[in-house]
Parts: structure tokens; C-alpha cells; sequence
């Protein structure tokens, strides 16, 4: 990937620092995470704990699910695989399924009810961005719990949202009408190929009975020949009665930045654009992580407790990919601690740079955390209510 235009949540690469450590300190069954893309010097500076994460992992992805292949509509697996086997993309990793055959499937997951749901497939013109979307109904047809996302797609990938859609029935993949501004209530992103995410004991992403998905991509493609997208993403869900915490996301956005232009574009001076919100609840964090654009040369996050001192939640300078640090044990945040995030974008352009949807000539400054509880299983997500990646 040149470009990324969704915060990074869910990329490790063994290898590097943070890569190695977030996955063997990742909190109990919480995450298998799969993709490409160098860190470049992303680091997360909370403290992870420590520990090897043991319990029970993701599901195996090897099997021979059934899935529409372009219809857009979700089929059950029965034997609880996605149709796409999951595999480590050289980042020596070992992939879902191969922990799976050393420790036994998760005990939590009812496997005879695991769905997949494939988007049509699009092309994608050289030198082009696009976003495509298309809705699902909810493929179990009653509330569930989600305790895995496998998310498979191909080259030219950027990211992936499942976002919720309330009363949605099966559609057609078209381009979305609000571009990469599309926005909705979700637990679900990535911004890589392959991605594995399994919730620990007891949490879940709760899915209404009257709720299905938008499923919405962002594909790139830097080459000179037309791409053929493909998108998949199987989730299997908990039997009833496991799960007690409902998982969301903390989405923080600064949609008002722009950045001006520099006195002098060929070396221009850092400019730091900064925004905060405060929480109304207290929350465990699971993952944290950031999005910014190629201007884009470090972000910070820090949580202020209520008259507390500052401390670090997260720093990076990779804008593209970057890694996520996850909490072998939640990081508890308590109602009125304010997280702030910044970033300090470079702009070489004759022009002021302002928020939008492409890599290429806009900014973005997001701050992204995986968290539980919710206290709307509707409406998953805290933070600003401005959408946009």
C-alpha cells in the first residue's frame, strides 16, 4: 500500500518493536491481527503489560465456507470457516488458524452459526481512489453477539467499515454516495488486507435483530492497469449467554483541521493541529491506535484523568499502516478523563491543505479506541459525531 486513508487498526508485523510485543501481550483471545505494510517506526507508547496472552484464539479461516461471489448476500458456513483462508502476509506471524490447531477452537463461538458476507466485485481504473459500498441484511436475522471478524480482501485494499444499517436488506455494490465520507455507527474497520480480530472473554460486538451492514472499501491503485476488487468478511458469533460486555469504538476525529501553507513548501515548518474529548463514562480500552494522511509525520494521544496529570496513550510517525498498541490487560479510563490527540503535518503544497477523504491532498487527524462497555448496543461509538476516513 502507498496510501491509507482509515486509521490503522488492525496491522502487526513481527519484526518490529511493537509488532512482536502487541501480539504476545495481546489480552486473552482478543486479537490474531494479519496485513502487510512496515511499521516505519510506529510505536505505542502505553504500557501493554506483559505476558504472553494466552486463552483461546481466532477462529481457523481455512475452510470451505460458501459465500455469495458477487451476489452481496451472507451465507452460513455451518462448519465455521470464511471463504478465504486467512494466511500471515511475511510477518511471521502465526495466522488464526494454525493457533487454532494447537489449542483448540474457542469456546465461546458458536461455530454451526458463522456467516459470511462477499461484495460484488468492482473494478478499480489506474491512478484512481475509490469507495464502493453495499448493504447486507443482518445475516442471522435476530441479536447476536459478534466474537470474530475475518476480513479478507486483495490488492489495492486501503480499508474496510462494516458499518451498522438499521432495517438494510441485501443490495448491490455501488460507489457510495458520500464517498470516503461515509459514516455510520460500527465495531469493525481495517485498514489491511487480511485481518483477524477476536474479542476476550465475556465481550462482544452486539448486532440487533433489525440492524444488518454497510459494507464500505477504499481501494487505491497506483499502477496503469484496471484492478478487480474483492471483499469478504466472515464473523462468528458467541453462543448465548457468554457475553456480559458490549465492545465500541472511541472515534475522535478533528474534522474542522486544515493545515496552511508554509512560507516555504520545499521546507515547510511543522504545523501541530490538536483536539480533545472528554469521556461521559468510564471505559476499558482494548486497542488504541491513529489515522492521519501522507502529510501527516507523527500523531500523540494522551489521557488526562479528572485532575490528573497527562500521560501517554499513543505515539507514531507512520501515517500509513500504523501499528496499534493492544492492552494485555484494559486500560481503565474513567468518566471525565479527557483524551487529546495531535498531529504535526508538513505541507509542501501551494495550497492550504483541509479535511477530507483522499490521502493524496488532504489531512486527517483521528484517534481510535476499541472499548467496552457500551451502553448502546445500537450505537456503538463515542466521540465525535463526524465521520470521514
Amino acid at each position: 500500500m502507498k496510501l491509507a486513508s482509515i486509521v490503522g487498526l488492525w496491522a502487526l508485523v513481527c519484526g518490529t518493536a511493537i509488532g512482536c510485543s502487541a501480539r504476545q501481550a495481546s489480552p486473552p483471545g482478543f486479537a490474531d491481527y494479519l496485513g502487510g505494510g512496515d511499521d516505519g517506526g510506529s510505536s505505542g507508547a502505553a504500557a501493554s503489560g506483559s505476558g504472553s496472552g494466552g486463552g483461546s484464539s481466532a477462529p481457523s479461516s481455512s475452510g470451505t465456507a460458501a459465500s455469495s461471489s458477487g451476489g452481496g448476500t451472507a451465507s452460513s458456513t455451518g462448519g465455521g470457516s470464511s471463504s478465504g483462508s486467512t494466511s500471515d502476509d511475511g510477518g511471521g506471524l502465526q495466522t488464526s488458524s494454525q493457533v487454532d490447531a494447537a489449542t483448540g477452537d474457542n469456546p465461546e463461538i458458536d461455530y454451526s452459526q458463522t456467516k459470511t458476507i462477499t461484495m460484488g466485485t468492482f473494478p478499480v481504473p489506474p491512478n484512481s481512489e475509490v469507495f464502493y459500498c453495499q448493504n447486507f441484511a443482518n445475516p442471522w436475522g435476530k441479536q447476536v453477539d459478534i466474537k470474530t471478524y475475518d476480513l479478507n480482501m486483495d490488492t489495492g485494499s486501503h480499508h474496510m467499515f462494516a458499518f451498522y444499517q438499521s432495517n438494510a436488506s441485501d443490495g448491490a455494490v455501488a460507489q457510495c454516495s458520500a464517498g470516503g465520507l461515509t459514516y455510520g455507527a460500527f465495531t469493525f474497520l481495517s485498514q489491511t488486507p487480511k485481518a483477524v480480530m477476536t474479542f476476550p472473554a465475556t465481550v462482544g460486538a452486539t448486532l440487533p435483530a433489525t440492524t444488518g451492514f454497510n459494507a464500505m472499501v477504499h481501494y487505491l491503485n497506483t499502477g496503469t492497469t484496471t484492478l478487480t476488487a474483492h471483499v469478504s468478511l466472515t464473523m462468528y458469533v458467541a453462543k448465548e449467554g457468554v457475553v456480559t460486555n458490549h465492545a465500541g469504538v472511541i472515534f475522535d476525529n478533528n474534522a474542522t483541521m486544515s493545515v496552511p501553507v508554509s512560507s516555504n513548501p520545499s521546507n515547510p515548518t511543522p504545523y501541530v493541529s490538536t483536539s480533545s474529548n472528554t469521556l461521559g463514562q468510564d471505559v476499558y480500552i482494548l486497542e488504541t491506535s491513529s489515522h492521519m494522511h501522507k502529510f501527516g509525520k507523527s500523531f500523540t494521544a494522551t489521557y488526562t484523568p479528572p485532575g490528573g496529570q497527562a500521560q501517554m496513550l499513543y505515539t507514531t510517525t507512520q501515517w500509513d499502516e500504523p501499528m496499534p498498541q493492544v492492552f494485555s490487560t484494559p486500560l481503565h479510563l474513567t468518566s471525565g478523563t479527557t483524551i487529546t490527540w495531535s498531529c504535526t503535518d508538513l505541507n509542501t503544497t501551494s495550497s492550504t491543505l483541509t479535511f477530507g477523504e483522499y490521502a493524496e491532498t488532504n489531512v486527517m487527524c483521528i484517534s481510535v479506541n476499541i472499548f467496552y462497555p457500551v451502553t448502546n448496543v445500537a450505537n456503538p461509538v463515542l466521540g465525535t459525531p463526524i465521520g470521514g476516513l
